[in-house]
């Protein structure tokens, strides 16, 4: 029994042929008629060959079709195939990309995306790969330009009924992506991107990007009430439940990630925790949380690093176990400075340097906070402006603003204290500054929002 024939659209230049052929009832023989092979006519009928001129003068003479006809199905037919090979190529691209950004090769990934003109990518396409570009300069932290082609890449957007479950994944992750790179210039930007992630959850969504979504909305809440410290009395109450709110985001971030079996992030949203109930006046709980994290991540041996084997340690996961040891400690450092316990403050200090020596420039400089915090409350400002310098030199390279204007003041005040006011205030006016640029940049996100880009300029 024959094999049936798999099904041509009429539409096409090949099916417009056999539909011809077969309202006729012609044999491929008989259309043939021993000018052409039966098997080109098969291969024409499939779309597998584009026929010559001369092969669609002769069908259309045999077949009783307008020539024109044929010759417009038979450009059509190049034109889409000319689409498809570049559809199967970008896809290859932004396969290699993605794979690049797992393996944390961003420079590489910039590299594979600098020749391109995002107009001429294909449409479905499109916003894919500038969500990937955004991607690559979220990972280098630069935020601004991240922000912007997030935002392209939304505008290109096709319907969202017409995502595959694998693209609606990609999109929430942009808008994560988004929202991170909001929180580092306008809270109330970044809390709209993760209410809009959490709105597109479905029995589909991997707990991960839901667990990342209330981390974020509870770092929002937290700073926000952090602000409000600074401004007591009437604020008092909203303050209180902008903690509140921090603390149920967190919790569920924190269950989240416990049921994925993610040890690591699970215990950075507890440190995380430990600074909310911090700011409730918590305080012998957050010690007794981060004295247990500490007690855990410290001996490499016992450390429940995410699928951590009993192999060696490896260098990732050593930073990943030193990036919680020196929140942990420093947590606790400045705990006991407030308790007046200063022995005790400087052997968690002394912990937080040692361990944020392995872990990320933010760390690092923190602990230098921390340290320099014990240096000036035992007497030692000399040193403590010494800490405080390494502080600022270590952001100073990094795109982490907010902790650049907290270094900057604590050098101006100690400076100022030691007597060196005219030092100490430009350290305040370089805080100032740094204050005035995250606004400026806000607005300068502000107006691009306003702005319908309707095609994304070549890479640069």
């Amino acid at each position: 029994m024959p094999r049936p024939s798999k099904h041509v659209s009429p539409d096409t230049l090949g099916g417009r042929i056999r539909a011809a052929r077969e309202e006729l009832h012609l044999s491929l023989a008989d259309v043939a008629n021993g000018h052409y092979s039966t098997s080109l006519i098969s291969q024409i009928e499939r779309n597998r060959v584009d026929p010559s001129q001369e092969s669609l003068r002769f069908l259309a003479e045999r077949l009783n079709l307008p020539f024109e006809d044929l010759e417009a199905l038979a450009q059509q037919h190049r034109e889409s195939e000319v689409e498809a090979r570049q559809y199967r190529s970008f896809e290859d691209l932004r396969h290699e990309i993605t794979q690049l950004l797992k393996n944390k090769d961003v420079a590489k990934a910039l590299s594979l995306l600098q020749p391109l003109h995002f107009a001429q990518i294909p449409t479905l396409q499109r916003w894919r790969i500038a969500a990937l570009r955004g991607q690559c300069y979220y990972e280098q932290k630069q935020f601004l330009q991240a922000i912007q082609d997030f935002i392209y890449a939304i505008n290109e957007l096709p319907k969202q009924e017409t995502l595959s479950a694998e693209q609606r994944h990609e999109l929430m992750l942009l808008h994560l992506h988004l929202a991170a790179s909001y929180r580092h210039l306008g809270l109330d930007e970044a809390l709209e991107q993760y209410q809009i992630t959490l709105r597109m959850i479905n029995n589909e969504t991997p707990f991960g990007y839901v667990a990342e979504a209330h981390w974020g909305m509870s770092i929002i809440a937290f700073v926000k009430a952090y602000r409000l410290k600074e401004q007591p009395g009437e604020h008092d109450s909203c303050r209180k439940q902008l903690l509140q709110t921090a603390l149920e985001h967190a919790e569920n971030a924190r269950v989240l990630y416990r049921s994925i079996h993610d040890p690591l992030q699970e215990s950075l949203v507890r440190c995380h925790i430990a600074q909310i109930e911090r700011e409730l006046g918590n305080t012998d709980r957050v010690q007794r949380d981060m004295s247990q994290l500490l007690e855990i991540w410290a001996d490499p041996r016992h450390a429940p690093l995410h699928g951590h084997n009993g192999t060696a340690e490896t260098s990732t996961e050593r930073q990943q176990r030193a990036n919680i040891i020196a929140v942990a400690a420093c947590t606790l450092c400045g705990i006991a400075l407030e308790q007046g316990d200063y022995t005790q403050a400087r052997t968690y200090a002394m912990q937080a340097l040692e361990a944020a020596e392995q872990s990320n420039p933010r760390r690092q400089a923190d602990a230098q906070i921390v340290y320099g915090r014990l240096l000036e409350a035992t007497n030692e400002p000399e040193q403590a402006e010494v800490a405080y310098r390494r502080a600022v030199a270590i952001l100073d390279a990094t795109e982490h603003v907010d902790a650049r204007i907290y270094a900057h003041i604590y050098l101006g005040s100690v400076l100022i204290r030691r007597g060196k006011v005219e030092e100490g205030q430009a350290e305040l006016t370089q805080a100032r500054k740094l204050s005035e640029m995250v606004a400026l940049q806000k607005v300068s996100i502000e107006n691009e929002n306003s702005t319908t880009t309707t095609c994304l300029p070549k890479i640069s």
